[in-house]
């Protein structure tokens, strides 16, 4: 990765999270929001997505470094499984009280999860399905650790535009990502 690749990256994210805020702005199902505001909202959280991004890729390094990758896949799958977990009972708990129908939390937790599933096994024919794992890790458990506040507002509709957005921009990350590792560097 060269300082081209990253800024292509970069700001390539940011105009897809432009795009989606703006998209989902215009369809108004998520409320009256204006559309600039819509934009900015995009805009913010491709930075976002960048962030928890590089945030994987140093943890990836870091564990495969110290671990073996077998184990370092198994603790991913665990990790899936307690957010998973965590989006379904304890939002329950926590912002349904208890009470009422756990239909729409496991609806909100197992959306992200279906399409981390289905990007990763793309991904996985596009460079091995050994990134399978690591891809639905990434999907899952890094878009809802920044889809948290969220979630915690229990704002249905900015929930689901915000979700939308940052999972766009981290599927976009991923599948690019792999498209400009496989790129030759540019000879000077």
């Amino acid at each position: 990765m060269n300082l081209r690749k990253f800024l292509t990256l970069f700001f390539t994210t940011a105009l897809i999270g432009v795009l989606l805020g703006t998209i989902t702005t215009l369809t108004g199902w998520f409320g009256e929001i204006r559309l600039v505001w819509g934009m900015i909202t995009g805009g913010f959280l491709s930075a976002t997505t960048l962030m928890g991004f590089w945030a994987y890729l140093t943890l990836n390094f870091t564990m495969r470094n110290f671990i073996s990758f077998r184990f370092w896949v198994t603790i991913q799958v665990l990790l899936i499984v307690l957010v998973l977990f965590d989006m379904i009972y304890f939002r329950y708990l926590w912002t349904g009280k208890g009470a009422g129908d756990v239909l729409p939390f496991i609806g909100y937790a197992m959306w992200p999860l279906g399409v981390a599933m289905l990007v990763a096994y793309i991904k996985g024919r596009i460079s091995g399905m050994r990134s399978f794992i690591p891809s639905v890790f990434f999907l899952y458990c890094f878009t809802v650790l920044e889809w948290f506040l969220a979630l915690k507002s229990g704002e249905l509709l900015q929930m689901s535009q915000i979700g939308i957005i940052l999972l766009g921009c981290n599927v976009y990350l991923l599948l690019m990502y792999t498209r400009l590792l496989k790129q030759p560097s540019p000879s000077r």
